[in-house]
């Protein structure tokens, strides 16, 4: 049993998490776990899971709708608040093979999780143990254990400045650290001073 749940958990991803229940006919209020909206758009079948008790209940969208930052969700078979409060918190979990294709460029959240991360060089940063969205643009958060036993992390923005490349089905990750854009730039600007001392 334990393996099954284990196998079905591997083939999907949360997309969501139950707040609380709305109103009295069995909705709730879900706030979104991915940065790809879309993804709601056809969501059927779901699996609701409770991290704390580990309970596992399997649901089907009937009804969803934006709200704000989050959704209003209806599930088949739930009509009362008690029902809707049997949820609060669950986390609702989505199949892979369903999640919509995405274009160049696009990512999922789940993507990026667990990457390993690497400077050009080839030198090692890290991790990436999170990601904060911070509205302009994501921000990766990278840590590293190191040998006394600490932890360094550093936040990387998701953006084409940073970002060299994706290797996803390595699970890596090819990006510039704040330090090597800043002596990257640095070098520009040497290399422009020298063509203005060499016109003068």
């Amino acid at each position: 049993m334990i393996k099954e749940f284990r196998d079905l958990i591997d083939s999907m991803i949360p997309v969501g998490k139950v707040v609380k229940p709305h109103g009295l006919r069995g909705e709730v209020k879900m706030k979104s776990l991915t940065n790809q909206l879309k993804v709601f758009e056809t969501l059927k079948k779901v699996l609701l899971y409770d991290e704390k008790a580990g309970t596992v209940v399997r649901a089907e969208i009937d009804t969803i709708r934006r709200a704000g930052k989050g959704y209003i969700v209806h599930f088949k078979g739930f009509k009362s608040v008690e029902a809707a409060e049997r949820i609060r918190g669950f986390y609702v979990y989505a199949p892979l093979n369903v999640l919509p294709p995405l274009k160049e460029g696009e990512y999922y959240f789940y993507q990026l999780l667990d990457c390993e991360v690497y400077d050009p060089e080839g030198e090692y940063i890290g991790k990436v143990t999170d990601i904060i969205e911070t509205g302009a643009n994501d921000v990766i958060v990278v840590t590293k254990e190191l040998p006394d036993f600490t932890v360094e992390e550093e936040l990387i923005p998701v953006i084409k400045d940073y970002i060299v490349e994706f290797r996803f089905k390595d699970k890596k990750i090819v990006a510039k650290r704040l330090e090597y854009l800043t002596l990257e730039g640095k070098e520009d600007n040497d290399d422009e001073n020298q063509r203005i001392d060499d016109i003068s």
